[in-house]
């Protein structure tokens, strides 16, 4: 049963950035069923929670909430004046997905969340489809000075300077943008679509386990994914061949809107690759809410062109429909088995063979295991022609 509770030692206890919560240290979490992951709809909070005298809202230990009110409800008017001094146009959030994070100087969740913040904006920045506005606000109406809400710093524009970031930044001056938002917790991150309609919520980052930014980047692409009106054939997620793959069929540059445009109705996801000790990006192809990579993209960086196209998933069609997972090695002709060699580097252990010997090429990976079984298919690439560098 959810536990309704006020004392002095609770009140105390608010160390974090809660309504009305003194200012913390940096942002930790104490519960084990911590109120910390994105959630899209509000369900039962778990029977550890607690809710604070004269609210209705179930918290976790450390006071984060377990569900946010206006999830599936229309994101409420923001007016004001932005950090820069310029007013805000309420128009910047039309017509595109919106990450929005409320936050504030005097709250220390907030602070041990901002390096997350200025890496979260960086990443965003590569996506055309989806913006980011911070709106700071103070705990609260009787908390709005400007010693209250900046502290030694006395504004957002000379905290940015100190610390180097620089993001759009509305000021919440007197708390009804917090109130109007139903904010609970600082800090918090909405998830608005184009349609203005609050699709997610989530609060700290820093508290949160694996990658927190690269996790909550992934929650947006699902989110987005599941909510899009357009629709893949049923068949499959798309094909792969010497020809290409989807509708990428040559060279083009390695940046989100050239791989969107050859990948219409997937989700063209940022994310990094490891090979031979390095680590370098890529962009996955995501389709609809599958969390396999329908396709993932190398980059040539000499020529800043996609170098290779590669797919793993079993719903993603070969030239001869052959799919990852079933198709077998003996089901290859004569001839395209006599091109078949052993894999190097990243495809180690893998049996790689090729059609096309000059310009684009196109690869099946099958996996030996080791044993007398057929080599089954692991993964199909396309290797676009790349223009000729001047010597």
């Amino acid at each position: 049963m959810i536990r309704q509770f006020i004392s002095a030692a609770s009140l105390i206890a608010l160390v974090a950035c809660g309504q009305g919560a003194d200012k913390a240290d940096h942002g930790v979490s104490t519960d084990p069923n911590a109120a910390t992951g994105f959630i899209t709809s509000n369900t039962v909070a778990p029977e550890t929670a607690t809710v604070r005298e004269g609210e209705t809202i179930a918290r976790d230990a450390d006071g984060r909430p377990y569900s946010y009110a206006l999830l599936g409800e229309p994101l409420p008017a923001l007016s004001g004046q932005m950090a820069d001094g310029t007013a805000f146009d309420p128009a910047s959030l039309d017509g595109t997905w919106n990450v929005i994070d409320v936050w504030g100087i005097w709250c220390g969740d907030c602070m041990a969340d901002a390096p997350y913040v200025a890496a979260l904006v960086t990443a965003i920045e590569q996506d055309p489809d989806l913006g980011f506005l911070s709106i700071h606000t103070p705990a609260n109406a009787n908390r709005a000075t400007p010693s209250d809400m900046y502290g030694k710093y006395g504004s957002v524009s000379a905290y940015f300077e100190d610390k180097g970031y620089s993001y759009p930044t509305l000021l919440d001056e007197d708390a009804s943008l917090r109130d109007a938002l139903a904010i609970k917790w600082t800090p918090s991150y909405l998830l608005v679509d184009p349609n203005g309609v609050v699709r997610g919520f989530r609060t700290d980052l820093s508290v949160a386990e694996g990658e927190p930014v690269k996790d909550f980047l992934k929650d947006v692409a699902r989110v987005k994914a599941e909510t899009k009106e357009a629709s893949l054939p049923e068949a499959s997620l798309a094909t792969i061949g010497p020809d290409g793959a989807a509708s990428l069929s040559g060279a083009i540059p390695f940046n989100t809107n050239a791989i969107r445009a050859a990948f219409p109705g997937f989700e063209v996801v940022p994310d990094q690759m490891q090979a031979e000790g390095q680590t370098y990006p890529v962009f996955k192809v995501v389709a609809d809410s599958q969390a396999e990579a329908a396709f993932v993209l190398e980059p040539d960086w000499s020529l800043g062109q996609v170098q290779r196209v590669t797919t793993t998933h079993p719903d993603v069609a070969g030239p001869g429909g052959e799919r990852v997972g079933s198709f077998t090695l003996d089901q290859l002709t004569d001839a395209q088995r006599e091109t078949c060699q052993d894999g190097v580097d990243e495809a180690e252990g893998l049996l790689i063979c090729t059609s096309g010997d000059t310009g684009a090429r196109f690869q099946w990976g099958f996996a030996t295991n080791g044993d007398t079984s057929q080599p089954v298919l692991a993964r199909m690439m396309f290797l676009p022609e790349l223009p000729q560098t001047a010597d």
